[in-house]
């Protein structure tokens, strides 16, 4: 950080203050929710052939966050944005275990489902799934406790797959 400008914010070294950054922020979520009003059918069509990556890192730990990372991803498959996988790593191994994903709900998003049921429809609709081997271990997910639709799937897929993709990481 340089010294204090005579406005008395805060300027970093690239010469953009934190009012600044934080308008700048403001207006890319503005225009997010402009495209997400208008039902988002122009940016689907310029994003056909993208691929999209949901890395979801809570569970049944954070239920709320869970359900916002699968929301997040049928919206891709939904409005036909490109390809979507879901790797699921720390807590957000709780979603590749057959008997826990039926129990990961949000009261804030109960409407749209559970865990299990939005990943059955995912996969439905051509996501594929993947989830970190050790943390699938220690989260239970494992042999028949596992979806058979998710391949254990460690950082070096991960980073293959990740070059040219856009990723939202929950």
């Amino acid at each position: 950080m340089s010294k204090l400008p005579e406005n008395n914010e805060t300027q970093t070294e690239q010469g953009i203050n934190r009012h600044d950054f934080l308008k700048k922020v403001g207006m890319g979520l503005g225009a997010a929710g402009l495209v997400s009003m208008m039902g988002g059918a122009a940016l689907a069509e310029e994003s056909k052939g993208n691929r999209y990556i949901v890395v979801i890192t809570h569970g049944g730990d954070d239920p709320n966050r869970a359900i916002l990372a699968l929301l997040c991803a049928w919206t891709a498959v939904d409005k036909g944005f490109g390809s979507v996988h879901i790797w699921m790593t720390l807590d957000g191994a709780d979603l590749a275990n057959k008997t826990k994903a039926g129990r990961i709900d949000s009261p804030i998003y109960k409407k749209f489902g559970n865990a299990e049921e939005l990943m059955k429809k995912l996969k439905d609709k051509g996501a594929t799934f993947g989830v970190c081997p050790p943390c699938a271990e220690y989260m239970g997910a494992v042999g028949s406790d596992k979806f058979d639709f998710v391949e254990k799937q460690g950082a070096d897929v991960l980073m293959k797959i990740i070059a040219g993709a856009t990723v939202a990481w929950m």
